[in-house]
């Protein structure tokens, strides 16, 4: 557990303690006013005085983390969506302005083809392609931030973990358990495709084509290294984080808030139904590891790792298209999926538990009471003088 304040020795782990009355601290305010005289009647609550006084909140798991910031209010997570939206939308049409002049230079029939259907919008053969579809999804890191910031949602930082920042250790430590979760992935995908259609084995790739540019797939796998790993976060930053919080917010139970975003980050890709199947299991585990862990690190992790190997693939031709299209790896990619995952759940929260990090945060917020509810402070009595002599 996470505490906001500043002196907390431990940045993401508290000891674990039972849930008592949250303490209060009384900050200054209206004078107490005096008891009432017994019999006399008693001022409604809105009429009386009131004081400001600081509360400690529940324990919050990562996807209630909004309830912890200040002044909050239910409307406000809605409010937050759609400021982020905003947001999104101009850097959205930011990207593409800036990206004219590159596509004029570098590939001036682009856009014809995408509108006329003659090339896709995401294809490694064409990398200024590779740079808008990318750019435009970094942008949601931004977006969100900004977003956090102008509702005075502090710190920010909580979208990342419930220790208000990215914690960088266990994100390193969980690179490593997905680079062996996707191998174990594909391993098995392949597998079960030679099983179930062993002539896969003898189709020809993308690369053997004759209209095969190697200087193209280069550069597109140049801009795939330094911009994926910025494109896989921001998708966890809005799937995992941004949707999962605005939907804790207002659901206690974690399954609306690990569902609901699953399901639409599975819609937001264009596969068929067994690609689907795999991008919405995939979303599934990681927004249950991100509940199980407190943060976004293992879902980034895997999010990253996969999506290198996926372009890596397109981009040096290793499949049946260099570029982005509906089909998918059918009923073997599923499976592959499936086992990839399970490795990587049970790699993840081995790494989670011998790092000693918290899930749950809790923060300080400030509430208004009745003074009449302030229980009046009793003046110690004076010490007793010893062997009866008068204290000077």
């Amino acid at each position: 557990m996470t505490s906001s304040t500043p002196s907390d020795p431990t940045p993401d782990f508290q000891p674990a303690r039972p849930d008592p009355v949250p303490q209060m601290q009384s900050q200054p305010g209206p004078e107490p006013v005096a008891a009432a005289a017994p019999g006399a009647p008693q001022q409604p609550a809105w009429a009386q005085p009131r004081v400001v006084q600081t509360v400690e909140t529940e324990p919050l798991e990562y996807h209630r983390l909004l309830r912890g910031t200040a002044n909050y209010r239910w409307w406000k997570p809605l409010l937050l969506l759609l400021i982020s939206g905003v947001y999104f939308g101009v850097f959205t049409v930011t990207v593409g302005l800036l990206s004219i002049p590159l596509v004029l230079a570098f590939d001036p029939t682009f856009l014809d083809d995408v509108a006329t259907g003659a090339s896709e919008m995401l294809d490694t053969q064409r990398p200024v392609s590779v740079f808008i579809s990318l750019a435009s999804i970094i942008v949601m890191i931004p977006a969100v931030d900004l977003g956090m910031r102008t509702m005075g949602m502090k710190p920010a930082g909580r979208i990342w973990s419930v220790a208000g920042r990215m914690r960088w250790g266990l994100l390193g430590r969980l690179m490593g358990a997905a680079v062996l979760s996707v191998i174990a992935m594909n391993a098995a995908g392949i597998a079960a495709g030679l099983l179930f259609d062993p002539a896969t084995v003898t189709e020809s790739t993308a690369g053997a084509d004759d209209s095969f540019s190697w200087q193209l797939a280069l550069i597109s796998m140049l801009m795939v290294l330094l911009l994926v790993p910025f494109q896989a976060t921001a998708e966890e930053v809005v799937f995992r984080g941004l949707f999962m919080q605005v939907l804790g917010a207002w659901f206690k139970t974690p399954w609306v808030a690990i569902l609901l975003p699953s399901i639409g980050f599975a819609l937001a890709h264009i596969y068929d139904i067994w690609g689907l199947a795999a991008v919405g299991l995939m979303g599934g585990v990681a927004a249950w590891l991100t509940w199980r862990t407190g943060g976004l690190e293992a879902a980034i992790a895997i999010h990253i790792v996969n999506n290198l190997v996926a372009f890596g693939f397109m981009a040096g031709g290793l499949g049946s298209s260099t570029a982005q299209t509906e089909s998918s790896g059918g009923v073997s990619g599923v499976i592959g999926e499936i086992v990839g995952l399970g490795v990587f759940i049970w790699l993840a929260l081995r790494v989670f538990t011998r790092g000693g990090h918290g899930r749950e945060r809790i923060d300080l917020i400030q509430v208004s009471v009745p003074a009449s509810s302030i229980a009046p402070v009793t003046p110690a009595a004076p010490a007793a003088p010893e062997n009866g002599i008068p204290n000077a």
